[in-house]
């Protein structure tokens, strides 16, 4: 109960220097339309009073960068400003905001939350972080956010990054307000660590490391998939920081380059002065 009264206070005090007028939100992600931890983020979203349009992969493109389907995509309009695209999500930023919004323009790009973190090397495979990349080349603010797993939750379902998804929803319609993230030329990457107790927000560099193996084992369908290990990381990188059960925040550009050291984005450490969870110790 104390987290929840905690995170309360954290937006309740962001809200009250928020803007009168609400933002309007494209939503999207790679994990697709249906998946837990975007249905988390529009519902957040709306409830914070935001203007949210949906326009998400109509399936998983996990892994799939700023890729984009040569031969076409299709897509289908659902009730309440939802659409899902047979596409990546680099496909379905560039249809959402050259075709669908191309008349609304949205204020800003939110992609995630994704099921897993992009953390390290493994940002420049990610759809959650291509569709970010998408959106600033095409000249729109964008912010690309994930939630991290627990590698050994896999056979229960990751139910710590559900968690997750509750508190991190939350917390991002409460500080999407503030002007500050919404950049030009230039984007935030925010990973939010598992469970529900976060020691705060940080921000870091890129961490010099992937979760991918160098490993293969094939399934029983015949198919080879690549393996995944836990990999320890230097300090003041994201992947350090989230391992160390802190919101990493990373200042990327729209080649993936880094745009200047961390301390260029210390301010985002303000945004939530009572992020911190209290223990029943506390």
């Amino acid at each position: 109960m104390k987290y929840f009264l905690s995170i309360l206070v954290a937006v309740l005090l962001m809200a009250s220097s928020a803007q009168a007028k609400p933002l309007k939100i494209m939503l999207t992600n790679d994990d697709g339309f249906l998946a837990p931890g975007i249905q988390a983020l529009r519902a957040a979203l709306i409830k914070a009073g935001h203007d949210v349009y949906m326009i998400a992969p109509e399936s998983n493109q996990s892994g799939s960068g700023t890729s984009i389907s040569t031969q076409g995509v299709t897509f289908k309009a659902h009730d309440h400003q939802v659409w899902s695209v047979a596409g990546t999500p680099g496909d379905a930023v560039r249809f959402g905001l050259g075709e669908i919004l191309k008349n609304n323009p949205p204020d800003l790009v939110v992609s995630g939350i994704n099921f897993g973190q992009n953390a390290g090397l493994d940002a420049m495979i990610s759809g959650t972080v291509g569709a970010a990349v998408t959106a600033v080349q095409m000249g729109f603010p964008a912010i690309a956010s994930s939630a991290a797993i627990d590698l050994t939750e896999a056979q229960a379902g990751f139910p710590s990054t559900l968690k997750t998804f509750i508190w991190a929803s939350t917390f991002l319609a409460g500080m999407i307000d503030d002007d500050r993230l919404r950049l030009k030329g230039q984007f935030l990457n925010i990973n939010f660590p598992t469970g529900i107790e976060p020691k705060g927000i940080q921000p870091g560099v890129l961490a010099p490391t992937s979760i991918l193996s160098n490993n293969f084992t094939q399934s029983e369908t015949g198919l080879w998939r690549n393996g995944y290990s836990i990999v320890d990381s230097q300090a003041n990188t994201d992947r350090a920081l989230l391992q160390a059960g802190f919101v990493s925040v990373t200042l990327l550009g729209p080649s993936y380059e880094m745009t200047g050291p961390d301390d260029t984005i210390s301010w985002v450490t303000t945004l939530s002065p009572n992020l911190k969870v209290q223990t029943q110790d506390e």
